[in-house]
């Protein structure tokens, strides 16, 4: 059975608008790609909080030549998060054990805990990002090509902006 879809709306540049569209694709996306991310999380044995966690610290800024990697403090972590500072370091603790995440005493001060991903937390969320970014290159391959050049258009626009690129997936840093 074929589902007839209706035209296609043009959307005002309106905030409401827009906001109403972008939610239709990136629904459309998510249920494109959410069966094989989520199989993939789901063997890593994450809790959602886990997920958010580990993608935050891999969000970081790359360091600049020479310098290390940056650590959050717990309590960075809970405000970015939205979660209480118990609970990021509930969230935190596993992650710690399986070596997905290290865990270190601030240099200034020694109350203070830092984290990082480590070098297999670095690649379970490469993994999760590859997963995704396939998904979307299936998706955009049925796209034509004047729809993908009208993306890419508006993509460089807004990627531009620091606050949106930072969430791009990048190559890994070892």
């Amino acid at each position: 059975m074929q589902v007839s879809s209706p035209p296609s709306p043009r959307f005002r540049a309106e905030p409401a608008e827009l906001a109403r569209g972008l939610a239709g694709l990136l629904r459309f996306f998510t249920h494109a790609s959410d069966n094989d991310f989520l199989q993939q999380a789901d063997e890593l044995d994450l809790t959602l909080t886990q997920l958010k966690l580990l993608f935050t610290l891999y969000e970081l800024p790359e360091p600049a030549a020479g310098e290390e990697l940056q650590h959050l403090s717990v309590k960075e972590v809970a405000e970015e998060l939205g979660i209480s500072l118990p609970a990021a370091s509930r969230a935190i603790e596993p992650l710690v054990k399986r070596r997905l995440v290290v865990r270190k005493e601030d240099e200034l001060d020694r109350r203070v805990k830092r984290v990082r991903l480590t070098a297999r937390g670095e690649s379970a969320v490469a993994r999760l990002m590859a997963t995704r970014v396939a998904a979307a290159e299936q998706m955009l391959e049925r796209f034509t090509a004047t729809q993908r050049e009208k993306l890419a258009d508006a993509l460089t626009e807004i990627l531009g902006r620091p606050e949106v690129s930072r969430y791009c997936p990048r190559k890994a840093r070892r």
